[in-house]
């Protein structure tokens, strides 16, 4: 402990002990028994001045094991403050990277609600250009076109902030919130979401997917990036996690899982896997 000599108080515990051992053999007492085994009649009459020594140095030594107690007693409150400050400086941390977690998230969400503004902009462009281009001297204006611009964007960002979850055994009274909390916290997230199964029950034992919907697009990109760890889940290792793609998406991955599997009967040898929206391939491990 920071300022205190533990050698010298070892050194002087080591004289304390050799002492007492000493003068205990002195007085007749054998070191390490009780003390009503030694009767008085084998104890060894002190003179004077060796009862004076005794006395001299039971003081003395009394003394240093109370300024040691004291010692002690000092480097502990000094560590118990030193703790106290450390833990105050933890929560403070954890504070700051909570508050920049919770900036850049805010700093995303800023991004794609621009992004999202950009794009109902260049559909408006797009359309007045079309509208310019096919009638130059009579411009007209369309409100249902117009509706159907904003849906499209409207849609595409909602699907942007849902999962759909495959997989997941379909009961009864489910709380099916907490079963999709315990399949994110399998692979480290613990994000606020709403759930619900979605289409229809084909049979009795048929499991239907469940929609569900986080607060940013954000969050999405980290569940699907997780994703692969349920593999490794003995509870969860047949649940599969999809962004939810629109009609249109899900026509060009049909497409794409049909030539991809071509691909894999020609070239037995290879890994083929769809990555945004490409076939990639990969020499198979051995």
């Amino acid at each position: 402990m920071e300022n205190v000599d533990i050698e010298g108080i070892d050194y002087m515990w080591n004289e304390v002990f050799s002492w007492t051992k000493e003068q205990l053999r002195r007085c007749g007492k054998p070191y390490g028994k009780m003390r009503d085994i030694a009767e008085a009649k084998f104890l060894k009459p002190l003179q004077k001045p060796e009862l004076v020594d005794v006395g001299g140095r039971s003081f003395e030594y009394i003394h240093f094991l109370m300024e040691t107690v004291e010692t002690y007693r000092n480097a502990c409150t000094r560590l118990q403050s030193r703790l106290i400050e450390n833990q105050q400086t933890l929560i403070n941390v954890q504070k700051e990277l909570s508050d920049c977690k919770s900036e850049k998230l805010e700093a995303m969400e800023n991004v794609v609600k621009s992004s999202v503004a950009t794009s109902v902009k260049e559909e408006f462009k797009s359309y007045s250009s079309v509208v310019s281009s096919s009638t130059p001297t009579a411009p007209t204006f369309c409100p249902e076109a117009l509706k159907t611009v904003v849906k499209t964007v409207v849609a595409e960002e909602d699907r942007s902030r849902n999962v759909l979850v495959f997989g997941l055994p379909e009961e009864d009274g489910e709380e099916l919130e907490t079963k999709i909390s315990g399949v994110f916290e399998e692979i480290g997230l613990k994000p606020k979401l709403e759930a619900q199964r979605i289409g229809k029950k084909k049979t009795a034992s048929s499991t239907r997917p469940v929609k569900v919907c986080v607060s940013s697009s954000l969050i999405v990109h980290q569940i699907l990036v997780n994703a692969k760890n349920l593999r490794k889940s003995a509870k969860y290792k047949t649940v599969y996690l999809s962004p939810d793609r629109s009609l249109e998406q899900r026509e060009a991955r049909k497409e794409l899982i049909v030539s991809m599997r071509a691909k894999a009967l020609e070239e037995p040898n290879k890994k083929f896997y769809i990555k945004d929206g490409q076939i990639l391939s990969r020499d198979r491990e051995d």
